[in-house]
């Protein structure tokens, strides 16, 4: 008897399962999300894409919004700006003088200049360049002080001071101005002796 009702037992157990089992759902396993592909030049950007775009403000925000105001340069930061565009040689108290002049060269004048002018060329044939600095130490290069010892000046005619400068007909040392390696500016006085006047000469 009391196997009989484990049999029993035992076959309503089995039928309860598979009538459980036949009914329960089935859960298909889950695939990962496929990564979105590039879209190509030209094609719509999927809606995603589209909903991180950067958006203007709505033209009521940028009407409220007041302009950046434009600052004016004043004269004096033009003033400073010229200041230092100005030539370093030339002293800061003549260099925004706007009355110095140049006077126009006698037949002398314009020969002493051409023989600098040529006491310069040959100094640039031999050593390939102007000389620099004040003009006592251009003539002491000049006049041996170069790499190659050439002795190349002074040009006939003209004077040495005691300070070794080449001075003009009027006594003043000259005042030489190296523009590039290749070409150098002679500056003289003039007959008033004054440097940066109104009579004073300048090589063209």
């Amino acid at each position: 008897m009391k196997t009989r009702a484990l049999f029993i037992l035992g076959i309503c157990m089995t039928f309860g399962f598979l009538l459980w089992f036949g009914t329960s759902p089935i859960i298909p396993p889950q695939r990962p999300a496929a990564k979105p592909t590039p879209t190509a030049v030209g094609e719509p950007l999927p809606r995603a894409v589209e909903s991180i775009r950067p958006t203007s403000p709505p033209p009521e925000i940028l009407a409220n919004v007041p302009p950046i105001p434009q600052r004016s340069r004043s004269e004096e930061s033009r003033a400073s700006t010229r200041r230092d565009l100005a030539n370093p040689l030339v002293p800061a108290s003549f260099a925004d003088t706007p009355s110095l002049g140049t006077a126009a060269p006698d037949t002398a004048t314009e020969i002493d200049f051409g023989k600098i002018a040529l006491m310069f060329r040959d100094y640039r044939t031999v050593t390939g360049e102007n000389p620099v600095g004040t003009n006592a130490e251009i003539m002491k290069s000049v006049m041996g002080g170069n790499p190659k010892g050439a002795v190349l000046g002074p040009p006939d005619g003209q004077g040495i001071n005691a300070d070794g400068e080449l001075t003009d007909r009027w006594g003043t040392p000259y005042f030489f101005h190296q523009l590039t390696k290749d070409l150098m500016e002679i500056h003289s006085a003039g007959p008033d002796r004054k440097m940066w006047s109104t009579d004073d000469i300048v090589s063209q």
